[in-house]
């Protein structure tokens, strides 16, 4: 099963790429502003990758690999920072083409400053799991940017990030603990799982799973989404001579 974590990766990535050149949300003419974002977005969190690996912090199962890798990293996890952004941003585009009436659009500072106020409390509450406490403390500066610019974008992003909950675990799920679904949906027994292609050392995280995930994931992951949704929506307002507010 060398070829798992790439199946995993070009899984995500197929459906996606292929609605690319659907004529109605055409997120193939956005190309232009997801790459350049994607790759400064990507050298952002390879550095972090490269760093976690290298104190152990997490790994990665070479049976699962198909075996190249540079800087530490598997091939496999370099894909992972183009696939899961590039599924997240074309969902993104096409929420704010069919979603007409946001249900969080009149609420999105007050979700914001909700999600600041938890991902705080985690930050101080688990200073010294450093995966934990780099995430949440990471995620918690880019909502008080959000906060502060009053970027207009963010219930697009709310909303997106609330669709994307489910297949987000159901990815990490596979690629921490192969068959997820046969442990509880919440607990603290990272112990138990088994066949990892991804592993983390526990000492640096909650400690809680949801299925086989590290429930940390989802602080690391609504932070690469989001900076790949603000730098997205930066080009896209360039490119089309629109103001900072404009929706």
């Amino acid at each position: 099963m060398n070829g798992l974590y790439l199946a995993v990766d070009l899984g995500v990535l197929a459906m996606p790429l292929l609605l690319s050149f659907d004529k109605r949300v055409n997120f193939f003419s956005q190309w232009k502003d997801f790459w350049p974002t994607n790759l400064a977005v990507m050298a952002f969190f390879i550095a972090w990758d490269v760093l976690f690996t290298e104190w152990g912090i997490w790994g990665f199962n070479p049976d699962y690999l198909l075996g190249p890798e540079w800087l530490g990293l598997p091939l496999e996890e370099w894909l992972f920072f183009i696939c899961i952004p590039y599924a997240s941003i074309f969902t993104y585009a096409t929420i704010k083409h069919y979603v007409r009436r946001n249900p969080i659009r009149y609420s999105a500072l007050t979700v914001s400053m909700t999600a600041l106020a938890i991902t705080g409390g985690i930050t101080y509450w688990y200073a010294e799991a450093l995966y934990t406490f780099t995430a949440s403390a990471l995620f918690c500066v880019f909502l008080i940017w959000i906060v502060a610019t009053y970027a207009a974008w963010t219930h697009h992003m709310w909303v997106t990030l609330l669709v994307l909950i489910v297949p987000f675990i159901v990815t990490n799920g596979v690629l921490t603990g192969i068959h997820f679904w046969e442990y509880p949906l919440l607990h603290h027994e990272a112990g138990q799982i088994e066949d990892s292609i991804v592993w983390y050392n526990d000492v640096h995280t909650t400690g809680w799973r949801i299925f086989s995930m590290p429930a940390d994931d989802l602080i690391y992951g609504f932070l690469l989404i989001g900076m790949h949704i603000a730098g997205f929506e930066a080009l896209q307002k360039k490119r089309l001579g629109l103001g900072p507010y404009a929706d």
